[in-house]
């Protein structure tokens, strides 16, 4: 069952679903808008393998460059960045979401990878963006995806991972 307005703004209100800062702005028809937030990471083109089983034996520094955002910053033709939300996110052990980009967004060119965040997830939300045919301009504090939330048909353990409480872009751990 996809949540409406109305039953986002009960579980805000009875706060099983916490989101820091919330503005009433983003609280849409069916699902919360998301905001780029303080960082982003530009993917480095680098020859050399990484070995998800293995990472953290890698220095991470040649595979990405992490910027803090103050402003502007250009997402080039086909370029791929990890992009965090301002939001900070806590999800009831009962919902998930599903994020996607804005609309705007996709018919400027650009793409997400599909995106979940799990029951029980709490944390800044790491997103990898990819680049289209043409320049785009971003910037902190801009609408950018969209989180539909779904209610399980049962009880699940929640979310307990190596990503619960990330802050900021969060790389491969």
């Amino acid at each position: 069952m996809i949540l409406s307005r109305y039953d986002i703004l009960k579980l805000i209100e009875t706060g099983e679903l916490v989101i820091e800062p919330l503005n009433e702005e983003i609280i849409r028809e069916n699902g919360i808008d998301l905001s780029i937030g303080n960082e982003v990471a530009f993917l480095l083109n680098n020859p050399s393998p990484l070995d998800p089983e293995e990472i953290s034996d890698v220095d991470l520094s040649k595979y990405y460059f992490v910027q803090r955002l103050d402003g502007d910053f250009i997402i080039q033709p086909y370029m791929k960045v990890l992009l965090s939300t301002l939001e900070y996110i806590k999800m009831p052990n009962d919902i998930l979401g599903f994020v996607e980009l804005r609309s705007t967004f996709a018919r400027l060119g650009l793409s997400i990878p599909p995106t979940i965040i799990d029951a029980g997830f709490e944390g800044q939300i790491t997103l990898e963006v990819h680049g289209g045919a043409f320049p785009v301009k971003l910037r902190k504090g801009l609408r950018f995806a969209h989180i539909v939330f779904a209610k399980l048909t049962s009880k699940t353990t929640p979310y307990r991972g190596k990503y619960q409480g990330q802050r900021g872009v969060t790389l491969p751990k």
